[in-house]
């Protein structure tokens, strides 16, 4: 049942409460950051040395939605989302060990929550990994593990930030630097499984060991390029990639049978102030994957999609370092949800965050059947303080296929491709540079046709850097 207006008034002033107290407590471990020595460090508070490094991030974040947009959800939700990461790391000479732990948990959650395992992961190995560093100038690095990092644009393989619990992978990657500047990455993983999933373990928390199998197996090459159009511009950065996709069933995992190669190609410019900049990333999908993960779907379809972004930014010189950008994604759709060809791209193991709006409570858009222009700014409103805005309409692809992660669908297509609006608040505070930033910020979604509701959410956070 929905929760009862004086019962979710409790629950806020407890989590702004919980908020406050880290802000104070944060405030306090990190006084000597006001000297001149620099943001406060466990490590050098312990006095490790000899190679050893030990660091850690502590985010704390409220999260509340009314009227949101995903069927059979509550009128009105909220989480606190708890994350806490401790990293320890060795360093001798070319040899290099990692061990990252996390726990991602939840509070303020009910019955009629939105709870997945992308927002609660208690206690387990987030990285584990050993590394030796070889070649000219120590130019090539091969790590052995349990890894999570960024790749690219982000779009297809990332460290999730935002969201509460994070990608990881198990295998081998190689990074190699070129002298001219140019950098090539390779890996051959298994997708780590976060775990639990079910909704009763999510909901108290309950702690089972990550895992990853042959089930779902992930390879890429990764090449980035800063001097290939130098004859044009010493700003332009070109990339290209490559990433396999091998999926089947095994006795303990269910999956799509996904199995797909993606090939993409991203073209930019650094940002530069009082100057134009750009960006283009194209990719394109081909193979074959299930409609579901059914163990009773045995049907092979064709998968074909592309996806397409565009940007164009302007960075004002101005005391506050305006910049304003235009962007544009397309990403293609089910055109024929009767046939046998699959169409809506699939952004792999890529976040949504820096583009469509935070996830968490709030996340009905993905890189699947969209079609989004939309107007990004952002400006330091004080030396410490920062905002972004960011306003967008949104459009299927294609009107018979699904909107995003909601599942909505309307496979008549009769209720048109336009989905609506919705604007984006977004406003950081370090109150101690390096230590401890508060963030808030609010979406307002005015959904059209599929869904006329009027969603509004909400988030107010801190995280502490140790």
């Amino acid at each position: 049942m929905p929760i009862k207006k004086n019962n979710a008034l409790v629950l806020f002033y407890r989590s702004l409460l919980l908020i406050f107290i880290q802000i104070c407590s944060s405030a306090l471990f990190a006084a000597e950051s006001e000297s001149s020595n620099g943001p406060w460090r466990l490590n050098d508070a312990l006095g490790i040395d000899r190679g050893f490094s030990l660091s850690g991030v502590q985010r704390t974040r409220y999260e509340s939605i009314a009227d949101n947009v995903k069927p059979g959800t509550s009128a009105n939700d909220q989480v606190m989302a708890i994350r806490t990461i401790l990293n320890a790391q060795y360093q001798n000479g070319s040899f290099s060990s990692q061990l990252e732990l996390v726990d991602a948990r939840q509070e303020l959650a009910d019955r009629d929550s939105v709870l997945r395992n992308s927002t609660v992961n208690s206690l387990d190995i987030l990285q584990a990994n050993i590394g030796y560093t070889f070649g000219s100038e120590n130019s090539t690095n091969v790590r052995f593990g349990r890894f999570s990092e960024d790749w690219g644009s982000r779009r297809l393989m990332a460290r999730n930030r935002f969201r509460n619990t994070i990608n990881s992978f198990e295998g081998a990657v190689v990074h190699h630097q070129g002298s001219n500047g140019s950098e090539l990455r390779a890996m051959a993983t298994q997708v780590v499984r976060r775990l639990p999933t079910d909704f009763n373990s999510l909901l108290h928390n309950d702690r089972e060991n990550d895992e990853s199998s042959d089930a779902q197996r992930f390879y890429g090459i990764h090449g980035s390029y800063p001097n290939l159009f130098e004859s044009f511009s010493s700003r332009i950065r070109s990339e290209f990639y490559l990433y396999s996709l091998r999926e089947k069933d095994t006795s303990e995992v269910n999956t799509r049978n996904r199995e797909m190669e993606t090939l993409g190609l991203r073209i930019r410019t650094t940002p530069s102030i009082s100057k134009f900049d750009f960006e283009m990333e194209s990719v394109i999908q081909i193979g074959e994957r299930r409609s579901s993960n059914a163990a009773s779907n045995l049907n092979d379809l064709d998968h074909e999609a592309f996806f397409q972004y565009l940007s164009l930014g302007y960075s004002f010189d101005v005391p506050s370092n305006l910049r304003l950008l235009f962007e544009f994604d397309y990403a293609s759709g089910d055109s024929d949800p009767a046939d046998q060809d699959y169409e809506r791209f699939d952004s792999l193991f890529g976040p949504t965050t820096f583009e469509f709006g935070v996830v968490g409570l709030y996340n009905p858009f993905n890189r699947s059947n969209l079609m989004t222009p939309g107007l990004r700014l952002t400006a330091d409103l004080h030396e410490d303080v920062s905002l972004m805005a960011s306003y967008r309409h949104f459009w299927l692809a294609e009107e018979k296929d699904s909107w995003g992660r909601t599942g909505i669908r309307d496979t008549s297509g009769d209720s048109g491709d336009y989905l609506g609006q919705h604007l984006q608040l977004r406003v950081r505070w370090d109150v101690i540079p390096g230590n401890l930033r508060i963030e808030t910020g609010t979406i307002f979604l005015n959904a059209k046709n599929l869904s006329n509701k009027n969603t509004k959410y909400f988030y107010l956070g801190t995280t502490f850097s140790f």
